[in-house]
């Protein structure tokens, strides 16, 4: 149930003597030979669940490209596991962005100022006594993807048989999840796995009852977790597991972008909201059913994660749009509108004035010659 694809790799200097690292959703496992300890900075997601199928597509910062690391990833339920694009992330970012707010200066700091403004497939199921299940193992884009099943020992066996050694702290972490039935998809980079740039995202969908976010496994992890979640739904969402009262849980976009000037384009994000392909999304009579976001910033220490995310509706919760304030000068030819605004004041009422003298003289003049 989970994730769905690696994304946005950033680089961020760690220890390479550190042992197998983590991430919330997953841990990283190293190849017995190369034991390089990866670790996951911050992970950023798009979720939705849609007629009990959950749908993840994440994209992963990492402290380095690591060819040959693997993420384990837990899920209740045996996840389709495809290729994301790029852009979903991006456009998910960009859709929650601050508005901006323009505020016009009709003065300027001084009255001489210039300035003119601000600028699925893969092999067949095998079980075998004392083996893991293994529903799928197949290339997709940059990475190597296996879905195992079965007990905790059968899925450690096949790690270590396959290449990849398992710290003995994250090793522990997967027997909870086996015996509540989940599954393990181990996502490797290929050898030839070209990783500057933005790398291809991996997308899981998966069956589930409620919306959940898998993130027992950063208990293993050294540092601090960041997690950026957007989630789609019909109404607000709030988190709705014990361990959120043990993190800093911020919301900082609660909305409809379709309702601020924002059309989806990326085929994903239509496909979560509901839009039909030939309506407009800011249409409300198009059906469009998962219209609002909530964004998530997530952050805690290791040891905070001992439950996994789930989250529920929060129907009374406010809108929250960021915006920005842009402050604009109204200018003519350099020259503030507002001081433009007084010189014309000035000149129209000495312009008056001298009207006034001038009548009163003439008058002046037409009684002494009367006189």
């Amino acid at each position: 149930m989970l994730l769905a694809g690696l994304v946005l790799l950033a680089q961020t200097a760690l220890g390479a003597a550190s042992p197998a690292g983590a991430c919330a959703c997953g841990g990283f496992v190293d190849p017995a030979d190369r034991p390089d300890g990866a670790n996951v900075m911050k992970e950023t997601a798009v979720l939705s669940l849609r007629d009990g199928v959950e749908t993840i597509v994440m994209g992963l910062a990492l402290d380095a490209e690591r060819i040959g690391s693997t993420l384990l990833m837990p899920t209740p339920s045996v996840p389709e596991v495809s290729a994301g694009q790029s852009g979903t992330l991006r456009e998910m970012t960009a859709a929650t962005a601050p508005r901006e707010e323009i505020d016009y200066d009709y003065w300027g700091e001084n009255p001489f100022d210039l300035g003119g403004g601000d600028e699925a497939g893969g092999a067949p199921e095998t079980e075998d006594a004392g083996q893991p299940t293994v529903h799928s193992q197949e290339r997709i884009g940059n990475y190597e993807v296996a879905v195992l099943g079965g007990d905790a020992e059968g899925v450690r066996s096949w790690l270590t048989e396959n290449g990849y050694a398992l710290d003995a702290e994250l090793s522990a972490l997967i027997d909870p999840y086996a015996e509540d039935g989940w599954t393990f998809t181990a996502i490797r980079y290929a050898e030839d796995a070209v990783l500057s740039g933005d790398v291809e995202p991996l997308r899981f969908d998966f069956a589930t009852d409620e919306l959940i976010y898998p993130m027992r496994f950063s208990q293993a992890a050294e540092t601090a977790q960041h997690v950026h979640l957007f989630v789609l739904a019909e109404t607000p969402m709030r988190r709705s597991d014990a361990s959120a009262e043990e993190q800093q849980v911020d919301r900082p976009w609660i909305g409809s972008p379709t309702h601020h000037d924002w059309t989806w384009s990326d085929a994903t994000l239509r496909e979560l909201a509901g839009v039909d392909l030939g309506d407009a999304a800011t249409d409300e009579e198009s059906p469009v059913r998962f219209r609002t976001v909530t964004e998530f910033e997530i952050r805690g220490e290791p040891e905070s994660f001992t439950t996994d995310l789930t989250f529920a509706a929060d129907p009374g919760a406010e809108d929250v749009i960021p915006t920005v304030t842009t402050t604009k000068l109204v200018a003519v030819m350099g020259i503030p509108v507002g001081w433009l605004l007084v010189l014309a004041g000035i000149v129209t009422i000495a312009a008056i004035l001298i009207a006034v003298g001038a009548t009163a003289r003439a008058g002046r003049a037409r009684r002494g010659a009367e006189a």
